[in-house]
């Protein structure tokens, strides 16, 4: 005999072929925990009222069951149908079930207690962990914090530039710079060969030991910035590997990051046609264009991306295309199936990559 299964906010409720009513198990009335007992169900986990139940059952006969999501019980044939009789009988009569076992006593009881087992799902859901949001945060940091680099580097340019001004054409990694001033401090001190000559003859003036305690304090500052910056991408690069790696295969860890922001996360993403993804950041040109103030742009932030850098300028479009549409496709793949075809993700976009480079199209 075959049994059809399916819960609601009252409970769990079995019905024969026919859509008899044959069995029951009733949840106590706590609305975070009915709200906890439906997530896990919804998750397709067995949960221990539903095992019970199939006990039930299988004493009195049933050996099939039929239920809305992909499960399994010892000794049952389980049967998946999304929309089963059990779902539709539910549907039109958890009200009057409700009031038949004395769940509730009113309609006006019953949809107090659904606004507040609705109110405890979305709090659930709230909850659940969505590593793709921590990482539109942490990419927003980083560009946060480059952004400030540039900035303070530049003041410290200045600063120090008026001890050693030719420092700052002599070394143009701001990283670099920050660290030479931190280490060394006055000119004087220096010790890298290179250095020594040019700082003897250097035009600048000099610094008394406070004004050089003050110009240090500040490097050693944007210094401890900078080691930051690579732990922050380190961190970055780590997150979307484990949890995009599809995207991260083939736009690297970075744009890969800098794409769920732009797009609003994975689950955003995954729905965009390729066309939208190409365009993601440079939509304020292409409001532009729509206005007539302007050529269509052909791509946003995947400009960055290496493939497009080293392509002819005719060619630009034809990889940023092909990028674009790799990208739509490994999406999809993160989001819905979680399967991780980096590996061959990446070989199938480099070789086509490749054979537009070597065209002469």
């Amino acid at each position: 005999m075959r049994a059809y299964i399916a819960s609601c906010i009252i409970g769990i409720f079995a019905f024969d072929k026919n859509g008899k009513l044959i069995e029951k198990l009733i949840f106590p009335k706590d609305a975070d925990e009915i709200a906890e007992k439906l997530s896990r169900i919804k998750a397709g986990e067995l949960i221990n009222e539903e095992y019970d139940l199939v006990k039930k059952l299988s004493v009195v006969g049933y050996k099939e069951i039929v239920w809305n999501k992909q499960k399994e019980v010892t000794g049952m044939n389980c049967i998946f149908e999304k929309d089963n009789l059990a779902e539709e009988k539910l549907q039109s009569e958890f009200r009057s079930y409700a009031v038949k076992f004395k769940w509730a006593s009113t309609q006006a009881e019953i949809n107090d207690i659904l606004t507040k087992v609705n109110i405890a799902l979305n709090k659930t859901k709230l909850r659940e962990i969505k590593k793709d949001k921590i990482i539109m945060q942490s990419i927003s940091a980083l560009d946060e914090l480059d952004r400030s680099l540039n900035i303070f580097s530049e003041h410290l340019r200045e600063w120090y530039g008026l001890h050693f001004p030719e420092l700052s054409h002599l070394m143009s990694s701001n990283e670099k710079y920050v660290e030479m001033v931190t280490d060394n401090g006055d000119k004087k001190k220096i010790s890298d060969k290179q250095l020594i000559k040019t700082a003897e003859k250097s035009s600048g003036m000099p610094f008394s030991e406070e004004d050089m305690k003050a110009v240090q304090e500040y490097s050693k500052t944007i210094f401890e910035m900078f080691r930051l910056k690579d732990e922050l991408t380190k961190y970055i690069e780590k997150e979307t590997q484990e949890n995009v790696p599809n995207i991260t295969a083939i736009a690297g860890p970075l744009l890969a990051a800098r794409l769920l922001s732009y797009a609003g996360g994975l689950e955003k993403m995954c729905k965009m046609p390729s066309s939208t993804i190409q365009l993601l950041g440079a939509e304020k040109a292409l409001f532009r264009h729509l206005r007539g103030e302007g050529k269509a742009p052909k791509f946003g932030i995947i400009f960055g991306h290496p493939y497009i850098q080293k392509a002819d300028k005719e060619k630009k479009g034809k990889i940023a295309r092909l990028l674009a549409s790799k990208l739509s496709l490994a999406a999809r793949i993160d989001f819905f199936s979680k399967d991780d075809r980096s590996a061959a993700m990446k070989k199938d976009f480099e070789e086509h990559a490749e054979k537009i480079l070597r065209s002469n199209d």
